[in-house]
């Protein structure tokens, strides 16, 4: 069977195709609240598990998940915590722009201090394949996925910490 467009069905794999626990982690680059570049690649090749949660300030989940991962990353100083921004998302037929000084407010009335980066376009979120927010990654130190996670619910950071514990030993 000869195929009319290749190109056309490659393209449609690409796009088609879900992040899943195993692929490697997809690298970017953004800037941080503080308006600093932020590369993962760099981060990755530190040989360290590293922690995404993708949030944006209207979820309500998000706004529970923070203060949560923020306590836990203080037990894992040999993690890589970071906070990941999402604007450009569409909920219902509203496209979503977060504001940088609503998402600065929020995390300090939150008082967290997980560095939080700035996905001003979206284009992290979708190589990451968000659909829902929060969505938690986590990559190991080899640079490949090893858990995803879409929601949060109380408790939710208990199956984190096994999942952790077993990346690494923690410091108590």
């Amino acid at each position: 069977m000869t195929m009319k467009y290749p190109m056309l069905m490659l393209l449609f794999s690409v796009l088609s195709a879900q992040l899943k626990v195993g692929d490697p982690a997809p690298t970017f680059f953004v800037r941080d609240i503080a308006h600093q570049n932020f590369f993962l690649s760099d981060t990755l090749k530190l040989n360290k598990p590293t922690v995404l949660s993708f949030f944006a300030t209207w979820c309500g989940p998000c706004r529970v998940e923070m203060p949560a991962l923020d306590t836990l990353s203080q037990s894992y100083s040999d993690i890589n915590f970071y906070l990941v921004n999402v604007s450009g998302l569409t909920q219902g037929k509203t496209k979503m722009k977060e504001d940088p000084e609503k998402v600065k407010k929020l995390i300090d009335d939150l008082g967290v201090t997980l560095q939080v980066l700035m996905d001003k376009y979206g284009k992290v979120a979708e190589k990451y394949g968000v659909k829902s927010l929060p969505r938690l990654v986590v990559i190991d130190q080899k640079s490949k996925v090893h858990y995803i996670h879409d929601g949060y619910a109380p408790g939710d950071e208990k199956k984190l910490k096994e999942v952790l514990d077993k990346l690494t030993v923690a410091k108590k």
